[in-house]
């Protein structure tokens, strides 16, 4: 792989902070990695719907589901706004998946999934079905918009080793903590790892971005 970067255009990135209990974090987490807990005993469920426009491999859509982890920090070096153990992704066709799988090492279920975007005034649903059976409806809400570059990490394990990813969002972002968004998370294998019902429905954190680039560095071997 070479040393340049990798973009992504995107029309819509909607992401919600869900809190769910910490033994639920750390059955799904690798042992080196750690959750953050806004409270003791809970960690943090983030899901993500993107509606890729532009990428190496066209048009897709995907969702990433994942644990919010302590981050990797060094003296010196931009802070991220958070850090993620992406533990699975969904995409809309094959060759996103391949693509993925193959450059960043990220954990896919294997066949292609449906994402149906629904816009509301001030509001937008992603609902995603796999095997023709419903599997998340994700919503968020706005809030003010204004432009942003932010750093967040994502952490990766498969049988080959551990790798870091840093990428950086840029794009009009609105971002609140005003409990208006929902989560609804179906009986489907694809939601095996998680309890559903413990799984609290409603973000206590919304964002999203509209028209906007995500930028990765090359990914870093971790010993």
């Amino acid at each position: 792989m070479t040393g340049d970067k990798t973009r992504y255009g995107f029309r819509n990135a909607a992401n919600g902070f869900f809190e769910f209990p910490t033994e639920n974090a750390r059955l799904i987490l690798p042992p080196q990695l750690e959750p953050v807990e806004p409270h003791h005993g809970t960690s943090i469920l983030a899901m993500t719907a993107f509606d890729f426009s532009e990428s190496m491999v066209g048009p897709y859509g995907e969702l990433v589901m994942a644990v919010v982890v302590s981050p990797l920090v060094k003296p010196g070096e931009r802070l991220p706004k958070a850090a993620m153990y992406p533990y699975r992704v969904a995409t809309t066709t094959r060759a996103a998946r391949e693509h993925a799988i193959e450059r960043w090492h990220l954990p896919h279920w294997m066949e292609d999934v449906r994402i149906d975007w629904e816009p509301q005034p001030g509001s937008l649903t992603a609902r995603v079905s796999a095997e023709g059976r419903p599997v998340v409806e994700l919503t968020v809400t706005d809030h003010s918009w204004s432009p942003v570059s932010q750093l967040f990490q994502a952490f990766m394990k498969d049988d080959a080793g551990r790798y870091l990813a840093n990428m950086v969002f840029d794009g009009p972002q609105s971002e609140h903590e005003d409990e208006r968004g929902k989560l609804v998370l179906h009986d489907h294998p694809f939601n095996r790892e998680l309890q559903i019902p413990d799984v609290y429905d409603v973000p206590f954190r919304e964002m999203w971005m509209r028209d906007g680039l995500q930028t990765f560095d090359p990914l870093i071997t971790l010993q």
